[in-house]
């Protein structure tokens, strides 16, 4: 409704317009001319009223608290927000620095090149067995199909060293599922009714392990738990290797 508009008539009148006047947002020159009208109507008067109560109550409901989970989770993002981006650097760039590296300028990277054409060609009159090992890289470990990625390793007993990667990871690993880890947990007195905000095999002092980031029951704090998935279980507290709390800056 606009100052230009005519003052509704009535009795009787909408409860969106009663609501609307009740709240406010009515143009003033409106509101004017419209309460006294409003406020001479039994009915109308009945419904500014229940209004009334409606703020009232909505007024003495006690502050409703952000869950853990929720904070916990809103930390991690401001505070992968607030790392540093590393520098965009052009390819042409770093392809500038890697040669300056190697010593080698525009040219030198030909002669490079020809040397290298020079050693294929050298060992191709050989037999084909020659040539196909010049030919073909060795395979790696990361490359093989099959292998995993290894496990985080922690350095020394600092957690946090690794707690940036476990936050972005949901692997349970050896664990395999959430009821093996909620079991885990229980048996070393932990308490957790939510899914972890973080959880990835590791390695903590050479032996293999898991390591799970929970709420730290606090804005901005975590709770870092390492379980040994030989031993834990829910009657089994030897199972929790590492129990901190940590609050990232």
């Amino acid at each position: 409704m606009t100052g230009m508009e005519r003052v509704p008539m009535g009795p009787p009148w909408s409860v969106d317009l009663i609501a609307d006047l009740h709240a406010g947002v009515l143009p003033p020159e409106v509101a004017a001319q419209l309460r006294p009208r409003v406020e001479a109507d039994p009915e109308a008067v009945e419904i500014l009223q229940a209004l009334d109560a409606t703020l009232e109550d909505l007024h003495a409901l006690p502050p409703i608290p952000m869950p853990d989970h929720v904070a916990a989770r809103i930390d991690a993002a401001l505070a992968a927000e607030a790392r540093p981006a590393a520098p965009v650097v052009s390819l042409d760039e770093a392809r500038k620095r890697r040669n300056r590296r190697l010593g080698l300028g525009g040219a030198g990277v030909l002669v490079a090149a020809a040397a290298a054409f020079g050693v294929v060609l050298a060992v191709s009159p050989g037999t084909q067995k020659s040539t196909d090992n010049a030919a073909q890289p060795t395979p790696t470990t990361s490359s093989a199909p099959g292998n995993a990625a290894p496990p985080l390793a922690v350095k020394g007993d600092d957690l946090g060293s690794v707690f940036g990667e476990v936050l972005k990871a949901q692997n349970y690993g050896p664990l395999e599922t959430p009821d093996r880890l909620a079991g885990c947990l229980k048996g070393g007195g932990i308490t957790s009714t939510s899914k972890p905000l973080g959880i990835s095999p590791i390695t903590l002092k050479g032996k293999e392990a898991v390591m799970a980031i929970l709420p730290g029951g606090a804005v901005g704090q975590f709770r870092l738990v390492v379980l040994d998935p030989d031993t834990c279980g829910p009657d089994k507290p030897q199972g929790v290797l590492a129990d901190n709390t940590i609050k990232p800056r």
